[in-house]
């Protein structure tokens, strides 16, 4: 029987690259099932990192999506693009909101 483990990190507290340790963290799974993730031939591993698997967070949460970096880069990329604005859109609402904590 399968046991739900917690998350204990989330995607945004993760480092920029992360391995099977860190996938388990995030997505609050075992060590067989991440590592079958990391050892699917379409994961965005990143090669040549010493022994360990490692891979960048933006594309290995895209890939959890279903977002096919290595068949369908175009996309993604664009994707990728689109999560990158949302998330300088998020510092700039908070950047005014703690400017205008600091005028009242």
């Amino acid at each position: 029987m399968k046991t739900k483990k917690n998350s204990t990190m989330t995607w945004e507290d993760a480092p920029d690259t992360i391995g099977v340790e860190e996938l388990m963290q995030i997505l609050g799974i075992g060590r067989n099932y991440a590592s079958n993730i990391f050892n699917n031939k379409e994961f965005p591993k990143i090669d040549g990192i010493g022994n360990s698997l490692k891979a960048d967070k933006e594309a290995a949460r895209l890939y959890i999506q279903g977002f096919k970096i290595k068949g369908n880069f175009k996309n993604s990329t664009e994707y990728m693009i689109l999560l990158e604005l949302k998330n300088i859109k998020e510092q700039i609402i908070k950047k005014e909101g703690e400017i205008n904590e600091k005028e009242v």
